[in-house]
């Protein structure tokens, strides 16, 4: 569980790694690990309707790389071409996010991969899909409330700062985030920073999400993944 003390927490997540952004990615996580900061990996064993991690063995061996070096693997739904306007588990009753949850957590598995951890697409955790992860294994679940431990029916209460999926990336809510960064870091909170790998690619935006997690380094937060809180 996370130790509340005078240090902030501070847990970064990349979500939307596959071939065309592997690369910026790459470039961003190894910047972080010279600073000593693992990072969550969101991943999805299907993602647009045409990527299929069982199809990108460059990608796959990417991912093992990474979780074999320390950073963590966070199950990101099942299809995330299926989401439309609605992130793919935002509304879902029970039946259909158990179904989607275990196709996921089946493909996921035969490609050597399995984790405790469920973060729906863009946050959004509907009542049924939180129901149902205890069933297939899960001891955690990510939402835009905070990390919900399941195992003792609690809520970590931590509101996600994301750039992408969803939630934009122009400069004034980078300068947003860094800002909330400082306060959270400041009071000794839990901070989550999360980015797509898409928007990665651009420079400005990897720059500035560094710069969020400099800020949080400076200012003493610990760094962690989300299967060690």
């Amino acid at each position: 569980m996370i130790l509340r003390d005078v240090s902030a927490t501070l847990l970064v997540s990349i979500s939307s790694v596959f071939t065309e952004t592997r690369t910026p990615a790459a470039h961003f996580m190894r910047e972080l690990e010279a600073w000593g900061v693992p990072v969550s990996l969101l991943i999805a064993p299907h993602i647009d309707g045409n990527w299929h991690l069982a199809k990108d063995a460059d990608t796959r061996h990417f991912f093992e790389r990474k979780i074999a070096a320390g950073d963590a693997f966070v199950l990101n739904g099942f299809d995330q071409a299926v989401q439309g306007r609605r992130a793919e588990f935002a509304t879902l009753p029970a039946h259909e996010a158990r179904l989607r949850l275990t196709g996921a957590v089946a493909q996921m598995e035969r490609l050597g991969f399995s984790t405790p951890i469920f973060a729906p697409p863009r946050w959004r955790l509907s009542e049924g899909t939180l129901a149902v992860l205890p069933e297939l294994g899960f001891t955690r679940a990510l939402s835009t409330k905070g990390i919900h431990i399941l195992n003792t029916n609690t809520l970590v209460q931590a509101r996600n700062l994301s750039v992408g999926e969803g939630y934009g990336a122009s400069r004034w809510w980078r300068s947003t985030i860094t800002r909330s960064v400082e306060r959270t870091a400041r009071r000794g909170g839990v901070i989550r920073l999360s980015v797509s790998a898409r928007n990665l690619v651009k420079t400005k935006v990897a720059k500035d999400v560094a710069a969020a997690v400099a800020v949080a380094l400076e200012l003493g937060a610990k760094p962690s993944t989300y299967v060690e809180v």
